[in-house]
């Protein structure tokens, strides 16, 4: 099945060789949860960011209860510094 993955800011560096600018589809053999799917990304674990699926703000206590479908997409969101 394939996912759509975008990530945004300097998480973009993470994306899987080939990717475009900032989304890559990810192939998965089955309907992965959102905290497998993840692994297959290669963030270190110290970075912090936020997840969207599907325009809709994941927690992340949810990641291992959040069954992921054919064609969601998933998007990754580095924190947002200001002030």
């Amino acid at each position: 099945m394939q996912v759509t993955v975008k990530l945004f800011g300097a998480l973009r560096q993470y994306l899987p060789a080939g990717s475009s600018f900032n989304s890559c589809e990810l192939t998965t053999a089955e309907r992965p949860m959102l905290h497998q799917l993840l692994q297959m990304l290669p963030i270190p674990d110290h970075k912090a960011y936020l997840v969207i699926l599907n325009d809709e703000k994941i927690n992340e206590q949810e990641y291992a209860s959040t069954q992921i479908e054919e064609n969601d997409e998933v998007v990754l969101l580095p924190p947002i510094k200001g002030g």
